[in-house]
C-alpha cells in the first residue's frame, strides 16, 4: 500500500513548486528551489538540474543544492557511451542506480564520489514537443532503492519542470530580442540625428556665404525646418526606448532655436504648456507647424521691433488644445482666413493639420493666433 503521508508531501511540494515557478521569471531560481523541494520531499542531501548542451555534446550542472562551491554553475560532464545522464535522456525514461560503487554500467563523474553519493535516480526533462532539456539527478548518501510512487511523483516533477523551463526560456528570449532592437533602434535614431544635424549645419556654412538676401530668407525657413526635425531624434534618443517626446521640453526648445535664427528682432518667448507626452508622429507636423508660425511671425509680424510670442497647451481628456500667437500687427483685413507670408509655409501647415487630424481656427485680437484641437 502507498505510504499516505508520503504522498501527502509529495502532492504539497508539487503544488508549492507550481506556485513558486507562477511567481518568479528567474530560471536559476526557479531551478534551484525545485532541487532544494524535491529534496525535502524525499528526505535526501544532494540534487541537481543538469542542461543539455547539444552544440558541446556536453551535460551542465545548472542548479542544485547540498554541492561543495565550484560545482552548480560550473562542472560540465561529456555525454559519454558510459553516462548515466546520456543513458537515460536516450531511453527517455527515469535510471536509478542504488549504489554507484557498485554499477557497473557507467561511470559516476569525480566530484559525485567526492560528495558521497551513494544511490543515484536521473530523470530526463522534456520540453513541450518532446526535445530534451536535460536532468533532474536526485542523489542520496546512503544506498537508496526508490519505490514505484517516489519514481511516479519524480517523473510528474520533471514533467511539470519541462513546460517551466519552456516559458522561462522563451521570456529570456524575447527579453534578449527586445534589448537587441532597443539598441539597433537608438543606433539608428542617433546616426539619423547626426545625418541632420550635418545637414542643418552645410545649410548654416552657405547661409553665411549667399549675398542674395532672398536666398538667405529662403535656407533659413529651411533650416529651421530641418531643425525641428532633429530635435525630435534628439529627444527620442534621449528619452531611451520610448517614443513620446515631452512636449513643453520640445516645444520650447524648437521655438527657442527659431529665435536663436532671428536674433535681429527682439522677441520675447512665453509658454503655459500642460505636463503631457505626444508620440513623434504627432511631434514632427505639430512641431513643423509651430515652427513655420514663428517663422512667419518674426519674418511680418513685428517689423524689426521688440514683441512676444506666446505658446499655450491644454490636456483635454484625450485631446490635445495648442495655440501659438503673436502680438504684432495681425492678419490683413481683406483676408483673414489665410495667415501672411508664403504660399508654401500656408500650404505646409494646412497640410500638416490634416496629417496630425487638427481643426484649424486662425484669429487677429491683438495679433495673430493660431489654434489647433485634435486628438493625441
Amino acid at each position: 500500500m502507498p505510504d499516505q503521508d508520503q504522498m501527502r508531501v509529495q502532492q504539497r511540494i508539487l503544488a508549492d513548486f507550481g506556485e513558486f515557478a507562477l511567481r518568479s521569471n528567474d530560471l536559476d531560481e526557479v531551478l534551484t528551489e525545485a532541487c532544494r523541494l524535491v529534496g525535502e520531499a524525499l528526505g535526501t542531501d544532494l540534487a541537481k538540474v543538469i542542461e543539455i548542451e547539444s552544440a558541446e555534446r556536453t551535460l551542465f550542472v545548472r542548479a542544485g543544492v547540498g554541492w561543495e562551491t565550484g560545482v552548480v554553475g560550473h562542472v560540465r560532464l561529456p555525454m559519454g557511451e558510459r553516462s548515466s545522464e546520456t543513458y537515460s535522456v536516450e531511453q527517455g525514461t527515469p535510471i536509478v542506480t542504488p549504489n554507484i560503487g557498485q554499477e557497473d554500467r557507467f561511470d559516476f563523474p569525480a566530484f559525485m564520489v567526492n560528495a558521497g553519493v551513494c544511490g543515484a535516480v536521473n530523470v530526463p526533462i522534456f520540453l513541450p514537443g518532446g526535445k530534451p532539456y536535460g536532468l533532474l539527478q536526485v542523489d542520496s548518501r546512503t544506498t537508496w532503492q526508490p519505490d514505484e510512487q517516489t519514481i511516479e511523483f519524480l517523473r510528474t516533477y520533471s514533467t511539470i519542470l519541462g513546460p517551466v523551463i519552456d516559458r522561462l526560456d522563451k521570456i529570456h528570449a524575447l527579453g534578449r530580442a527586445e534589448a537587441r532592437n532597443e539598441t539597433l533602434l537608438r543606433e539608428l535614431q542617433h546616426r539619423v540625428k547626426n545625418n541632420i544635424g550635418a545637414i542643418t549645419g552645410l545649410l548654416h556654412m552657405r547661409l553665411r556665404k549667399v549675398q542674395s538676401d532672398e536666398v538667405r530668407d529662403e535656407l533659413r525657413v529651411v533650416a529651421e525646418r530641418i531643425e525641428a526635425l532633429r530635435l525630435v531624434h534628439e529627444l527620442v534618443y534621449a528619452a531611451k526606448g520610448t517614443d513620446r517626446l515631452p512636449l513643453r521640453t520640445y516645444v520650447t526648445q524648437l521655438i527657442e532655436g527659431v529665435l536663436a535664427l532671428h536674433r535681429e528682432t527682439p522677441v520675447q518667448l512665453d509658454t503655459c504648456i500642460d505636463d503631457v507626452d505626444v508620440s513623434t508622429d504627432t511631434a514632427i507636423p505639430l512641431g513643423l507647424i509651430l515652427n513655420e508660425f514663428a517663422t512667419n511671425s518674426l519674418k511680418h509680424a513685428f517689423k524689426d521691433e521688440s514683441g512676444c510670442l506666446r505658446i499655450d497647451a491644454r490636456q483635454r481628456e484625450d485631446r490635445l488644445w495648442v495655440r501659438i500667437g503673436d502680438n504684432g500687427k495681425g492678419l490683413p483685413t481683406e483676408k483673414s482666413a489665410s495667415r501672411p507670408g508664403t504660399g508654401t509655409g500656408m500650404a505646409l501647415i494646412t497640410g500638416l493639420s490634416r496629417q496630425i487630424g487638427a481643426k484649424l481656427e486662425w484669429t487677429s485680437d491683438n495679433g495673430t493666433a493660431l489654434c489647433l484641437e485634435f486628438q493625441y
